[in-house]
């Protein structure tokens, strides 16, 4: 039998990454302005990942059955990419699904299936929440919900029908193999400026956030519960990276590395015990950061830490189920982060409904004064299934996302709260030049690591942004 894996292509001038937001994807295309499109462009251009559930895919099928592995997540749709596919003559193909670019996806695979005859398992949160749909229109055989190494495992034993098997969750993640990137084309991944060091690869060291921001999409697609891997079975997968596939520097997937403080030191000292060099990055919650742990993971390699940035208002953080942390204990741990070594990427959230126009501005300024390395301004999202996008429908404003919008590629992931759409574009614009579009700023990226990889980075980036807005003329 032979499995395609793939990750699908996009819209034609279209950037997505389909392994962020909680395997969600997202369009990466924002701003309105040519300086803060510019800077989405370069996110784009130097974030590019593979989508974890393949990778694990790829190890569970590999010993049963014949495995092709096409990574088209940055390649435009169209007779050339189908071409390509259908030269695998796959019996089944295990697809990647998003959000953003559903529509795009399932045409692709339609014409796939018409093409071969294969069968199509889709993995990710999108296809989950639209299963009825996808399969009551006969768009794909089988979806693989909750954790999709389960239906994929009852592929590699030959199963015919999947069944209800598919709901099921490994309760044991340490059970997993790890992820067979052997097929995948390693050199393109990169996970810049945070990571500058090649060849890179992701971990997932643990699934799920007992938190559950109402905006959030992980705990959707992963669950609530935290479910960690343990630390020997972390490291062991580190050091086989390094051995098989040289790799320099990873990025942990985790929605919150950190969230069990004595598994992570733990990982951070069994990679200085076995002496394993490399860079890796994290994203968690700065109220599960402790200094001892913080000068723990310096040592150990890690030079990027990734969070969220709360707005100051009380009532805001409440209603959308963030737990307040004060400003101050925000300002030291960037601080302490910063000063091991570790470089400091925000995430600030833009729009949520009880924000007005001024709670927004001052957010932007406290984001000013913590002196991070980074900063991502994102709209609030309603994604199907998160508590936003309830409170949204309900309140009505948002309507319901239909399916048939997802089929024609016009999603309307968006919702007026207190502040309209179009008002808190233009903030996320003014915010994004005044924190980016400095001398200041441009000049210690391009001087900050190698500023050879740094400088060559900018430029050839900047080349492709002036080719695509030619394109687009």
């Amino acid at each position: 039998m032979r499995v395609l894996i793939l990750n699908p292509p996009v819209p034609r001038g279209s950037l997505t990454n389909r392994d962020l937001m909680g395997g969600m994807g997202i369009n990466d295309d924002f701003g309105t302005s040519v300086s803060s499109r510019f800077v989405a462009f370069l996110k784009n251009q130097g974030t590019r990942m593979p989508v974890m559930t393949l990778g694990y895919a790829a190890a569970l099928l590999a010993p049963h059955v014949d495995v092709e592995v096409l990574d088209l997540g940055h390649e435009a749709s169209g007779p050339e990419t189908l071409a390509r596919a259908a030269a695998v003559k796959p019996e089944w193909i295990v697809a990647a699904t998003s959000f953003a670019y559903l529509g795009t996806e399932l045409k692709f695979l339609s014409e796939l299936h018409a093409r071969t005859g294969a069968k199509r398992l889709l993995v990710g949160q999108t296809a989950t929440h639209y299963a009825k749909e996808i399969l009551e229109r006969g768009l794909a055989e089988f979806i693989a919900s909750g954790d999709p190494e389960v239906a994929v495992s009852e592929l590699a034993k030959g199963a015919k029908e999947l069944g209800e098997r598919v709901r099921e969750r490994f309760l044991n993640v340490d059970a997993l193999p790890f992820p067979d990137w052997s097929k995948f084309p390693r050199d393109d991944y990169a996970y810049f400026p945070l990571l500058k060091k090649k060849p890179f690869l992701p971990v997932l060291s643990s699934r799920g956030c007992p938190y559950g921001c109402s905006f959030c999409p992980y705990p959707v697609a992963q669950g609530a519960p935290f479910r960690g891997r343990s630390a020997k079975n972390v490291v062991d997968e580190l050091q086989h990276l390094i051995e098989r596939y040289g790799v320099q520097s990873v990025l942990f997937r985790d929605p919150t590395f950190t969230l069990d403080l004595d598994r992570a030191a733990d990982i951070c000292r069994l990679i200085l015990e076995r002496g394993l060099k490399l860079e890796f990055g994290i994203e968690t919650r700065l109220d599960r950061m402790e200094s001892g742990l913080i000068e723990l993971l310096g040592r150990a390699g890690c030079t990027s830490v990734e969070f969220g940035v709360d707005p100051l208002e009380q009532e805001t953080l409440l209603a959308n189920h963030r737990r307040p942390l004060a400003p101050k204990k925000v300002h030291d741990v960037v601080k302490a982060l910063e000063a091991n070594g570790m470089r400091t990427a925000g995430l600030a959230v833009l729009g949520l409904p009880e924000q007005s126009l001024d709670e927004m501005k001052r957010t932007i300024e406290w984001v000013d004064e913590l002196g991070l390395s980074y900063i991502n301004y994102e709209l609030a999202t309603p994604f199907p299934g998160t508590a936003l996008y309830e409170e949204a429908v309900n309140k009505g404003w948002a309507r319901p996302i239909q399916f048939d919008e997802l089929l024609e590629g016009d999603p309307k992931l968006t919702f007026n709260g207190k502040v309209d759409v179009a008002a808190t574009r233009a903030l996320q614009d003014e915010a994004l030049r005044r924190f980016y579009v400095r001398p200041s700023r441009v000049a210690k990226e391009v001087l900050s690591g190698s500023m050879l990889d740094s400088a060559r980075f900018f430029a050839q980036s900047g080349l492709r942004f002036l080719g695509r807005a030619r394109s687009r003329q």
